[in-house]
């Protein structure tokens, strides 16, 4: 009986020990499709044991020395089981793979924190990598177009960040452009310099909730562009891609150009009406076109009428863009190289890559970029250390002179110009009378000829930019679930130009001519303007510093999960321009000449005194921002989800008061997962989501100041002194424009995600807009001050859906991007509404808003046809037909005796993606559609044509005898021109017209090695791919054949050519 006793409580004691025994398990909880680390992972095991992981995946798990089970479970993910190891000699790797009814496999970068889509509050729109790869253009805009939601590119602005607008228009005259941030951080330089090749993901920020974080700067929505990167325990792998692309020849006959021997009958008509008397007979020796000059010779006998007969019928053949389709333009041709390696241990991870690009265009223009990045994230304890380094070569050099930028006796080139003979020989063009270029000097001065195809030889510019980003972070955890961390970014941008016109070139043989003085009675010749080249360079610098301490906290309960975030940011940027131009300039020795710029010289041709034109830069800006900000988000029940964020931003762009150099900025949001809920029993639609939110961020431009600032001058040629002039004057109560917008969205998704996608409507008011108004001019400023006068209201929809139509032996995918969006101004002041401020006489745009009506609107004058007795165009003055154009569009007459149509901007814009696999081939189509919008078409101006050469295909259609009103609304023409006549046709309502079209963006092929096919290679991963792009319009709405995106008549303004491009990545 002891011996039994005994053994009981040997038994029992055995038992306890080892019940009391415990064991630690380690290890990293990673997604299956980003490989990214998944913070806020839910760990229990099968005694109610509770665990999660960290900012970095990583979790600890004490458990005891028995048979049991860990249980890993995150929102949207599909929980995990796996029994617990009792010999763990290395950290476990958990991968979790998305839920099939989870809302999208997205996780949203804002630049200052990540976090899943399915708990944001805000809107936000993600283009991912496999998306921008299925384009092949060197810039990030171009891959950008047609894919991004709610993000609209505007080819009618000259500024290429202006030319992006997320949500439409959120100011009248302030910057329009979105803030650019690059992994984490404001990004200072512009997108072209980015390699695409680089970019894991493009995360759009689009209303107050997911932007106002980013204060004064987000009004217009945010780009935050998030980097390709390694990842813990990942095996090195090295990723390489490599793409050519050949694109056609520009289609220079869909100019609407005047037909040669239209022109030439023209100049008859005008030379034997004396209009070019004045010319022919002035001191100043213009030049003259060739028909002008045989129709001279004619009349002094030295050609007779059938000599000069044969000549201009010989003209009459001509077509100068055959000659610039010979020997100036050449087929496009674009080289795209990148490569990467990245890999990751258990402490670390990197990113390498290198990227160079190579575009010749079709006017040989070179340009070449250089880009390598380096990315390191080193894990020492608890402590995270990221350094990153970016650094952007980018050379240019110009090529030929195009045809738009070609001119000889007038602005515009006549259609009947010769570059070159058969021979490929440069011909001459008159910029002065031959008679007098001949002889002018005695010999003594340059040769004064112009070449053109010659002349593109002699001008160089070049232009050379590097840029340097230096980042690093640091990250460290104080107590269970908070986390410091403090950032520095470092960017240092520098952009050499400089343009070179040889002593050869036209431009300085000419202005070297016009101030030589020659001393006749010794023939010495005084060159006022050195013999020599004429160098004009400019140096910018730009240096911003940014940096940036936060603290988050992040904690998990059963039911509940809360996320804060605090910090403060300093930032400053500083821009620098210089400038001098250079005479006599000898690119060999590097030598320049003496100028003296305080002496009036004459003129040689003139014989009027004037002073060397001189060429100086000096600008420099100073701008500081300090911020603080704060964001929290909790979540209840996986159900219930509300967010707020406040921002406090502050500069020394804005006012002398504190109430306007500190700008508050907030937002609040809430979101409910209907869904989860216990009545929900749509079972087709297992997700389903409503949010909405309500804030306030801004917008700054930092060339308005509060203070006064000048701008210096230089020497006064008369005082002998520095001057200066007031650039700015006082303005003490300039803000910030503010954006106030409220959101609201739902989120769906069907069985087996089927149909997916998301459903928003959104509403700005913005207000305190930058405008002109009405001062007192007897302060000395003027009468006109830019101040906070103005207000608009912008609304619309947006819509994402994504199908998956077929899953069988081809699968068949389908992408819908829709947005809506109308703007209304609701306060501005206009000083005149004369009906010629609003009508734009021709096809450019221009800001003119009006309460009630679109920021940029398109009026035009009331149009009531042809005068069937003499063609003249009809308006309407006082509600009845009338020809008194000089009333109709003079002073008197207001916007309210306009047509007005619509906005010069689409209201609907979007795109529809498709995309096919079969076996081993995928080929995905683009559209781009663009409805609800005008454009005015060009057309001839009478006026226009004889004094600057602008013609246009109109002159051919244009009334000549009664009846031709039935079939055309080009007026006659009438000599002299009348000028009021000719801005009334332009600018009537007769050449509005819709711009709606559908586009076939691009096309994308492409061919996947199977796996038997890459272990005979050695390779992971091997692609071809076939990209056509720029496919031309599928539908228009306008019946002229215009593309409302190209339609003004330069060459310049052409559709991009079509290209061609074939390529290949691999994966070692």
């Amino acid at each position: 009986m002891r011996y039994c006793l005994l053994f009981i409580l040997l038994c029992a004691y055995a038992n306890l020990t080892k019940a009391q025994a415990t064991r630690t398990v380690r290890g990293t909880v990673t997604d299956s499709v980003t490989g990214q680390p998944m913070s806020g992972v839910i760990i229990t095991n099968l005694r109610g044991q509770r665990f999660a992981t960290d900012y970095r995946g990583y979790f600890i798990a004490q458990l005891p020395m028995q048979n049991d089970t860990l249980r890993f479970s995150y929102l949207g993910y599909m929980t995990r089981r796996m029994p617990a190891p009792f010999n763990q000699p290395e950290a476990l790797t958990v991968i979790l793979s998305p839920r099939a009814d989870k809302l999208e496999d997205v996780v949203v970068n804002t630049g200052y924190q990540q976090l899943p889509k399915e708990r944001a509050t805000g809107s936000f729109s993600q283009v991912s990598r496999a998306i921008l790869e299925e384009q092949v253009s060197t810039d990030l805009i171009s891959r950008l177009e047609g894919t991004a939601n709610a993000l609209q590119i505007d080819r009618k602005s000259s500024s290429l960040g202006d030319r992006i607008t997320i949500r439409g228009l959120s100011t009248i005259s302030g910057p329009r452009s979105p803030l650019i941030i690059l992994d984490n951080f404001p990004y200072e330089g512009e997108l072209n310099n980015i390699n695409p090749n680089d970019i894991e993901t493009v995360t759009l920020l689009k209303d107050a909730a997911a932007a106002s974080i980013w204060g004064t700067r987000a009004g217009n929505g945010v780009l935050v562009i998030t980097t390709k990167k390694g990842r813990f325990e990942q095996p090195t792998r090295v990723d390489f891609n490599m793409n050519i692309t050949s694109g056609a020849k520009p289609d220079l006959y869909a100019l609407k150009s005047m037909s040669s021997s239209d022109y030439v009958n023209l100049e008859q008509f005008l030379y034997d009406k004396g209009y070019y008397n004045s010319n022919i007979n002035n001191n100043n020796r213009p030049g003259l076109t060739p028909v002008v000059e045989i129709l001279i010779r004619k009349a002094n006998g030295s050609l007779s009428a059938v000599q000069a007969e044969s000549q201009l019928n010989a003209l009459k053949q001509l077509d100068v863009r055959d000659d610039f389709l010979k020997w100036v333009y050449r087929p496009s041709l674009k080289q795209q190289y990148s490569i990467s390696v990245r890999g990751g241990t258990k402490q670390q991870f990197w990113m390498m890559s290198a990227g160079f690009d190579r575009n010749l265009s079709t006017l040989s223009e070179l340009y070449q970029r250089f880009n390598l990045r380096m990315d390191h994230t080193l894990r020492v304890g608890a402590t995270t250390l990221q350094t990153g380094f970016y650094f952007t070569e980018s050379n240019t050099e110009n090529g030929k002179t195009g045809m738009e930028s070609i001119s000889g006796p007038l602005i515009i080139l006549y259609p009947y110009a010769q570059l070159a003979d058969a021979d490929g020989n440069p011909l001459m063009m008159s910029r002065l009378r031959q008679g007098y270029v001949d002889t002018a000097g005695g010999g003594r001065l340059l040769n004064w000829n112009y070449h053109p195809l010659e002349d593109m030889k002699y001008t160089k510019q070049t232009s050379r930019l590097q840029d340097i980003v230096l980042n690093i972070g640091l990250q460290q955890p104080i107590v269970k679930g908070l986390h410091a961390e403090l950032r520095y970014q470092y960017e240092k941008q520098f952009v050499d130009a400089r343009t070179l016109q040889s002593v050869e070139s036209y431009f300085a043989r000419d202005l070297i001519n016009k101030f030589s003085q020659i001393n006749y009675s010794t023939g010495v010749v005084t060159y006022r303007i050195p013999k020599g080249g004429i160098l004009d360079p400019s140096n910018r610098r730009t240096l911003s510093e940014a940096l940036r301490a936060q603290l988050s906290y992040q904690q998990r309960w059963i039911n509940q999960e809360l996320n804060v975030l605090a910090g403060a940011e300093y930032r400053s940027i500083d821009n620098s321009t210089t400038g001098e131009r250079i005479y006599g300039y000898d690119p060999e020795t590097l030598g320049q000449g003496y100028v003296d710029y305080l002496t009036a010289y004459p003129n040689y041709i003139t014989k009027s005194n004037q002073m060397i034109p001189r060429s100086s830069t000096r600008i420099g800006t100073a701008y500081r921002y300090i911020s603080f900000f704060g964001n929290a988000a909790y979540t209840y029940k996986k159900k219930y989800t509300v967010s707020a964020s406040m921002r406090r931003d502050a500069s020394n762009l804005f006012g002398l008061n504190i109430n306007d150099k500190w700008s508050p900025l907030y937002s609040v949001g809430a979101s409910w997962n209907i869904s989860q809920e216990k009545f929900y029993s749509i079972s087709w639609l297992p997700v389903l989501r409503l949010r909405t939110t309500l804030g306030q961020s801004g917008n700054a431009d930092p060339s308005k100041t509060a203070l006064t600032t000048i701008s210096y001058l230089g020497t006064s040629p008369y005082a002998q002194t520095n001057t200066a002039a007031v650039n700015q004057p006082p303005n003490p109560s300039l803000r910030w424009e503010k954006v106030n917008t409220w959101n609201i969205g739902i989120d769906f998704n069907t069985t087996n995600q089927r149909i997916s996608g998301s459903l928003e409507y959104y509403r700005k008011k913005c207000t305190d807009l930058f405008g002109s108004a009405p001062v007192d001019y007897t302060g000395g400023a003027g009468d006109i001050l830019i101040k906070n006068v103005g207000d608009i209201l912008s609304q619309g929809w947006d819509i994402e859906l994504q199908s998956i139509n077929t899953k069988g032996l081809i699968k068949w995918m389908t992408n819908l991007n829709f947005s809506y969006n109308t703007d209304k101004v609701l306060t501005y002041y206009v000083n005149s509404r004369a009906i010629s401020r609003f009508v734009q006489g021709s096809s450019s745009v221009s800001i003119n808003p009006i309460e009630g009506y679109p920021v940029y609107g398109m009026y035009g004058y009331r149009w009531m046809g042809l005068d069937p007795a003499n063609g003249n165009p009809i308006g309407v003055e006082n509600g009845k037909p009338s020809t008194s154009y000089a009333t109709i569009t003079g002073s008197n007459t207001t916007i309210e005796d306009a047509d007005f149509f619509g906005s010069v901007f689409p209201r609907v814009f979007g795109s529809l993606r498709n995309g096919f696999q079969w076996k081993q081939f995928q080929l995905n189509i683009n559209l781009m559609f663009r409805f609800d919008y005008y454009f005015r078409k060009a057309t001839i101006n009478y006026n226009q044509l004889m004094s600057q050469g602008r013609h246009h295909t109109d002159y051919a259609r244009r009334w000549q005898q009664p009846g031709d009103e039935l079939n055309t609304e080009v007026p006659s023409f009438v000599y002299p021109a009348v000028t009021t006549r000719d801005n009334f046709y332009q600018g009537s309502s007769v050449h509005i017209l819709k711009g709606d079209h559908i586009r076939l963006q691009y096309i994308n092929l492409n061919y996947d090695l199977n796996g038997k096919q890459l272990k005979k290679l050695g390779l992971q991963k091997f692609q071809v791919y076939l990209n056509l792009q720029n496919l031309g319009i599928l539908w228009r709405a306008n019946k002229y054949g215009l593309d409302p995106e190209y339609f003004n008549t330069s060459a310049g303004n052409l559709p991009p050519e079509r290209s061609m491009s074939i390529g290949i990545r691999a994966q070692f």
